[in-house]
């Protein structure tokens, strides 16, 4: 059951429940449902949870939420966003913890798989729709519908992917690049997954999310060029595939508009980067008490229409306004202790370009407040890509020898 909620998770997204006429939350209540199942039908729960103690520390601080909310009468338009936080520390704990055990290491390495299958399939959508500039899974917000029919045809077509809106699906792609592209990975599957990722990055005309793109990538260049080990065919085969990649994205972008957003005269437009700026504005209304501990979702509202926003594009700000900055911050604490027992395993260095890169894309969209996949993603890449394990559950054949590892 394990293997089939993670699949779901990741296959089924919000367009794919758009196009099939099925309700996103129901969809969201039935993947809890079959992970809270799964949870008890564990043969050692007792030991396992005593074992799992950062998740439990983390559905303990929300539950204690919700009975706060429900006691001051502001739970019940927000408990959605409540269980948004609430299903990734439980679909944590379907991750083995007993790693010495065989079947827990093909568990894990079966769940890999279906991340980076996912990484594909969703790349390969996005290439596909923006190719064709049309969609192949339907996506329709009300705060977003009228950018979405404008986008339909000419140079600033944005693909929809399988989760949501394309920024969403941007920072699911880059999140999983990063980590990518500081595995142990041979260098060649590497920079395949990469490419994949960038064109799909450009096809959701994602601006930071290409730059973060570009950055790892330079990163990634610049510690394999200087490695020793690095043979001159290697680095010649390097220059020249990178200054041919560079030719071909150009012309993509001169002549058929890929990635038109990032090259617009106007970077603060009034649709996005300056809407990032004006969200600030909104702590206006807010009133001390009300910004330590948290409003009901009306309230919430209420002050976003006050403030002009239609969408306020920084999940912090969206987290802070409903929930409190006490609550914010109690929970970002959790999430870096949890984080860093799997982080520990990596060099400073490597810990630090997943997490800033995560860190923030993230911030600079709301995706984090409507949806649970990023951060799940992140924290799963974290346990999965982590040095030690990931040599263990992917074939040899895959696998750089560790002391060539480039980024390391």
């Amino acid at each position: 059951m394990i293997r089939l909620i993670f699949f779901l998770i990741f296959f089924i997204g919000a367009n794919v429940l758009n196009t099939i006429h099925v309700d996103p939350f129901l969809f969201f209540y039935f993947i809890l449902a079959m992970s809270l199942l799964s949870i008890l039908l564990e043969k050692n729960l007792g030991q396992t949870l005593k074992q799992r103690k950062p998740e439990i520390y983390i559905i303990l601080s929300i539950v204690i939420l919700l009975v706060y909310r429900y006691f001051t009468g502001i739970l019940t338009d927000s408990v959605r966003s409540a269980m948004i936080l609430l299903i990734t520390p439980i679909i944590l704990l379907l991750l083995p913890n007993q790693l010495a055990l065989k079947k827990n290491l093909k568990l894990s390495h079966q769940i890999l798989k279906i991340i980076l299958i996912f990484y594909i399939v969703e790349c390969g959508i996005a290439i596909t729709e923006y190719g064709i500039r049309g969609h192949i899974f339907l996506w329709i917000n009300t705060s977003f519908e009228s950018h979405v029919y404008a986008s339909q045809g000419g140079s600033s077509f944005r693909s929809f992917g399988l989760h949501g809106a394309p920024l969403t699906n941007a920072l699911i792609v880059t999140t999983l690049n990063s980590f990518i592209i500081i595995s142990s990975l041979k260098d060649k599957y590497k920079l395949f997954f990469w490419a994949l990722g960038f064109a799909a990055v450009m096809a959701f005309n994602a601006r930071a999310a290409t730059v973060v793109t570009c950055f790892l990538f330079i990163v990634y260049l610049m510690k394999l060029i200087s490695n020793r080990r690095t043979s001159l065919p290697t680095k010649l085969s390097i220059y020249f595939g990178t200054a041919s990649f560079a030719g071909l994205v150009s012309y993509l972008v001169v002549f058929h508009g890929l990635g038109s957003r990032l090259f617009k005269s106007q970077l603060l437009d009034e649709a996005s980067g300056q809407k990032r700026l004006d969200v600030f504005s909104i702590f206006e209304y807010q009133r001390i008490t009300e910004f330590l501990t948290g409003r009901s979702m009306n309230s919430f509202r209420l002050i976003q229409e006050n403030a002009g926003l239609v969408i306020i594009e920084n999940f912090w700000i969206c987290e802070i306004i409903l929930f409190g900055l006490i609550f914010v911050t109690l929970f970002a604490l959790l999430y870096i202790h949890l984080l860093k027992i799997h982080l520990k395993r990596y060099t400073f260095y490597n810990a630090a370009i997943v997490s800033i890169s995560f860190l923030l894309l993230a911030s600079t969209n709301n995706s984090l407040f409507t949806q649970y996949i990023p951060l799940l993603l992140f924290s799963l890449s974290a346990y999965l890509f982590r040095p030690g394990l990931f040599e263990l559950i992917l074939p040899p054949k895959y696998i750089t020898n560790p002391s060539n590892n480039t980024l390391k």
